[in-house]
């Protein structure tokens, strides 16, 4: 939390859960432009129409809102399956199954990773892991725990989220809920989550009806870090709500700012919220002080300076006097500057001569350069462009052997500008960082990823971007492409040609 000497937060985290959003509200700036700060959360995940912040019972002007999921943000989540007594044998396969179908939502702003537990925790695809193949990682993995290390194992996968890059992140606990820990409990893990700012989804799956009591333990891990929770019995399924929503339980709300102004003095900030479908929600209030403001210091006072008695004017300046009618200033630019006024009063036929000497010498060399023509690619004379940034720590081998481009994408706009794509991975979005950049306000800052493995089609796959990715008219999220396919993210549309090599 960033705190000034003139304003400083005194109560921490506000939670609003009976009114479903959680917030967390401070007051920062300096002396001179304190600011009210909420970040915001839904607990069912709903749009938010406006956002205000409520200064006591007032809303301040200028309150702005800027969205989560619209932003730069990352959020990151850590699956931890219960893979404990072999008799749960069915129910630990329909638990990766349910993973692998979450999973296939990871991107560069959805970080995710999946564990499994029983007496230890065990990560079997790391966070952020770009080229994690599923299926071949969890071949091996079955129900073979001996004992379960329920809140032990939970706090070491909090650990490793809190080394996550990430401005959000969620330990998904999917568990019958039989604890056996002895050293740990379950207030233990609540603490630690809140610590380090973790939410907890609960997943609990019983095999029969008399072991629900069990997921009572599961829930209570959610509903106190403020989390979802969903429960199933034997082979019953999920609500489809919670798997349709399930990265949204964590991105959604976002940021509110607003200026405090002249507030000063002891006073309550909480977040004011109206939804989509017109109702209002109000997060719990937080106690915040702010320094008054010192009033501003009088301007010393300054006697007006003595002007120093003029100084005389050297010979030239009186010479160049006769020219002040003409030129005004000539009197007084030769006295600033008199070993430059005499050489230009003395020499001004030779200063012409050279200036002219000059001018004939750079028309000649002009006319002696030969024309620069633009060399396109062959009988189809495209300009190519090179959008590819390299940092000096960065030595990309090509994709061939040869080193000849695997394919480009050309622009269908009309235009002859095509992309050649010579590594394996290429981002593409509105941002400068990005290797591909397509300036269009309707493209996403990182819209989409094009990855190549060897031996396989490439495949575009869209960056959970608003517009999304369509390929040769249907919209995917991941997508494996063909020679001749046409790409469209947002209004701008380019074709994938590959090179046969």
């Amino acid at each position: 939390m960033s705190v000034f000497a003139a304003a400083f937060i005194l109560s921490g985290v506000a939670y609003g859960a009976d009114q479903g959003v959680v917030s967390t509200c401070m007051v920062t700036g300096e002396k001179t432009d304190p600011r009210a700060s909420c970040d915001v959360r839904l607990l069912n995940p709903v749009q938010v129409k406006k956002a205000t912040i409520l200064a006591g019972d007032k809303p301040l002007a200028g309150s702005t809102f800027n969205s989560f999921e619209d932003g730069d943000g990352k959020a990151a989540w850590f699956f931890l399956i219960d893979r404990s007594n072999p008799a749960r044998s069915a129910t630990v396969k329909r638990s990766i199954a349910l993973v692998k179908s979450l999973y296939a939502q990871a991107n560069a702003r959805n970080i995710m990773a999946v564990g499994t537990f029983a007496e230890d925790l065990r990560v079997i695809i790391s966070p952020g892991d770009p080229y994690a193949d599923f299926d071949s990682r969890f071949a091996s993995v079955k129900a073979d725990g001996a004992a379960t290390a329920f809140y032990f194992t939970a706090i070491k996968a909090i650990d490793i989220l809190k080394k996550v890059p990430a401005e959000r992140r969620a330990l998904v606990l999917i568990s019958d809920g039989k604890a056996e820990d002895t050293a740990y409990s379950r207030e233990d893990v609540v603490k630690h989550a809140k610590e380090v700012g973790v939410v907890i989804y609960g997943v609990g799956i019983a095999e029969k009806r008399s072991e629900t009591v069990y997921l009572q333990e599961v829930e209570r891990l959610a509903s106190e870090t403020d989390g979802p929770f969903v429960s199933s019995v034997g082979n019953q399924d999920l609500p489809v709500e919670f798997i349709a929503n399930f990265t949204r339980h964590l991105t959604n709300g976002g940021q509110i700012t607003a200026p405090l102004g002249t507030l000063s003095g002891e006073m309550t900030i909480a977040p004011r919220l109206v939804l989509v479908d017109g109702t209002t929600i109000e997060g719990e209030k937080a106690n915040a002080f702010v320094a008054p403001q010192p009033a501003p210091e009088p301007a010393p006072i300054k006697a007006a300076p003595v002007p120093p008695p003029p100084e005389p004017r050297p010979l030239i300046a009186e010479i160049y006097a006769a020219f002040d009618p003409i030129l005004p200033g000539s009197r007084d630019w030769a006295a600033d500057n008199e070993t430059f006024a005499w050489i230009l009063l003395l020499g001004i036929p030779l200063v012409i001569v050279g200036i002219s000497a000059l001018l004939v010498l750079r028309n000649a060399k002009q006319a002696a350069k030969p024309d620069i023509a633009v060399v396109g690619d062959g009988a189809d004379n495209h300009e190519t462009l090179y959008t590819q940034p390299m940092r000096a720590d960065e030595n990309p081998s090509p994709l061939l052997a040869s080193g000849e481009p695997f394919g480009f994408f050309e622009s269908m706009d009309g235009s002859d500008l095509r992309f050649e794509i010579r590594e394996r991975n290429i981002t593409i979005g509105r941002h400068s960082e990005n290797d591909f950049q397509l300036e269009d306000d309707s493209v996403h800052r990182h819209h989409a990823v094009f990855h190549i493995l060897p031996g396989q089609p490439p495949v575009i796959t869209d960056l959970d971007t608003v517009n999304g990715v369509v390929v040769n008219g249907q919209r995917v999220a991941k997508a494996e492409l063909l020679s001749g396919d046409v790409i469209s993210l947002g209004e701008t549309s380019f074709r994938f040609v590959a090179i046969e090599n």
